[in-house]
């Protein structure tokens, strides 16, 4: 597929935008992300567009400036993700904030989150009080796990 997008003068050295051919391992986003793609056929192939958000959620795990300008460029032109936006979706996607496998040179959710909210939205963001907590207070009642925390008395 990167030779076919290469000849075609769509890579990423050829124009912008550009096609970047990529793993599905590398896609990591809010679990809704195929709820939201845009499908087109052109000849034999059918060709699946990720929501922005979900590209945006991808690149927060890199977070370099090239990632950096693709959040200003979309909050600025369609205004969204919203603050209230993107906080719902990083909280979907909750899981993505666990740290990575030993073998990976993991990249720190948390902290690329709090660099990244004042420079869009304009204040600070503690991404475990207002993003892993409560998803993992909905996820808790989803369960309907035990009111008690048991882990606590024994601890207290």
């Amino acid at each position: 597929m990167e030779a076919i997008v290469e000849a075609a003068g769509l890579g990423d050295e050829q124009r912008r935008p550009y096609i970047q051919v990529g793993s599905g391992l590398n896609f990591r986003t809010s679990p809704h992300w195929a709820t939201r793609t845009q499908s087109f056929d052109l000849g034999n192939c059918t060709f699946i567009l990720p929501h922005p958000i979900d590209i945006l959620i991808g690149r927060l795990n890199r977070l370099e400036e090239k990632d950096l300008e693709a959040f200003r460029v979309v909050s600025r032109k369609p205004g969204h993700p919203t603050e209230a936006e993107l906080t719902h979706e990083l909280q979907m996607a909750v899981d993505l904030f666990r740290p990575g496998f030993d073998e990976e040179n993991s990249h720190d959710l948390v902290n690329n989150t709090r660099w990244l909210w004042p420079l869009i939205f304009g204040r600070e963001i503690d991404p475990r009080a207002e993003i892993i907590a409560p998803a993992l207070a909905i996820r808790r009642a989803g369960y309907g796990l035990p009111t008690r925390d048991y882990k606590q008395e024994l601890l207290g």
